[in-house]
């Protein structure tokens, strides 16, 4: 049996409107590398349709080593194999921060093994024709340069999630799907990451550039350097943000990434670090591939700032203020969440 992608489609949605999951229909298509980057009008082998010509193998025998994926998340991994996160840091001792595996690091499936105390060898992946993905995040727009000039893309594959994922993020926080979605409406609307031109939706905030430029441009670029207390910060929200980022880039590339917040959960570039990447260039390419890379910002963040308890808890005004910051009340941000949890838990 076989199945067409269509525009909006993510292989976990796929997966589950077919009753099977992303990496059976991975053994199944074999030239998918990446499990973000399908493309509309690519025909997908769906598992148990071969018509009696053999069948796949369950997700019961699956190895047990795992080699990663460009686009994988720990979680995601997890959530394939009938695990938890916290199982699978205690089943690879060298991993000491969740969000930070890479493409091609194999790692110990807990509980999975061949019957005799031997691990079974992992398949071998077979070649993808188009270029390897970088070696952090995967991006399908390549790789940016480490250091030195570089360009902030026009435009990217924009990615959506389904359904489906967010029940999965909230699976790998222990938390209500109706927590997560409540999150990402009060941070970008709830709908989508991405706008109209499909470019991640962002927020610059001008008294990060002054902090990450040391001041220099409070003079000569008052409207894009200035204290948090400035009414200038405010009016600056009211402008195009893709226009006011690119007159910050033109003056420092970096600290302007950094002082902006990215896709459906608004995380910041300075945050790149702590959310899992090695380096903020990257994490804005990822911001441009996918609704899982947001998806992906946020759970890292989540971690990272010990917030999981309190979105567990649905006690918004500590989630909020770990979150949004100290100021979180003056935009209502606790009582929005609050709010927003209430209609999602509703159904």
């Amino acid at each position: 049996m076989s199945y067409v992608v269509k525009s909006g489609d993510t292989l976990g949605a796929i997966a589950s409107r077919n009753g099977t999951t992303v990496q059976a229909i991975m053994a199944a298509n074999p030239q998918i590398s990446n499990p973000n980057a399908i493309s509309v009008g690519q025909k997908l082998t769906l598992p148990g349709g071969g018509g009696g010509g053999g069948a796949l193998p369950s997700p019961a025998a699956a190895p047990s080593t795992y080699t990663v994926r460009s686009g994988d998340t720990l979680g995601a991994i997890a959530s394939r194999n009938g695990t938890t996160v916290d199982e699978m840091m205690r089943a690879n001792p060298q991993l000491r921060n969740p969000n930070q595996i890479s493409p091609g690091q194999k790692l110990n499936l807990p509980g999975k093994s061949n019957g005799g105390g031997t691990p079974q060898p992992q398949p071998q992946q077979p070649q993808p024709q188009q270029p390897q993905a970088p070696a952090e995040g995967g991006s399908s727009l390549g790789t940016p340069p480490a250091t030195g000039p570089w360009e902030l893309p026009v435009r990217g594959p924009a990615r959506r999630l389904a359904a489906g994922d967010f029940d999965a993020a909230a699976r790998e926080l222990q938390c209500e799907s109706a927590a997560v979605r409540a999150v990402a409406e009060v941070e970008s609307g709830g709908r989508t990451g991405f706008d109209d031109q499909k470019r991640p939706k962002i927020l610059f905030e001008i008294h990060h550039f002054k902090r990450l430029t040391g001041g220099r441009y409070d003079r000569s670029h008052p409207h894009l350097s200035a204290p948090y207390k400035s009414p200038l910060r405010r009016a600056s929200y009211k402008k195009d943000q893709w226009v006011v980022i690119r007159e910050a880039f033109a003056l420092d590339p970096d600290a302007a990434v950094k002082s902006a917040s990215w896709g459906m959960f608004q995380v910041m570039g300075f945050n790149h670090e702590l959310v899992g990447w090695k380096s903020v260039r990257q994490f804005v390419y990822d911001m441009y591939e996918s609704e899982a890379q947001h998806m992906r910002s946020f759970l890292g963040f989540c971690r990272g700032n010990n917030l999981v308890r309190h979105i567990r808890s649905k006690n918004w005004a500590s989630f909020a203020r770990g979150y949004n910051g100290e100021d979180y009340a003056s935009n209502n941000y606790h009582t929005k969440m609050a709010n927003a949890y209430a209609r999602y838990s509703r159904g």
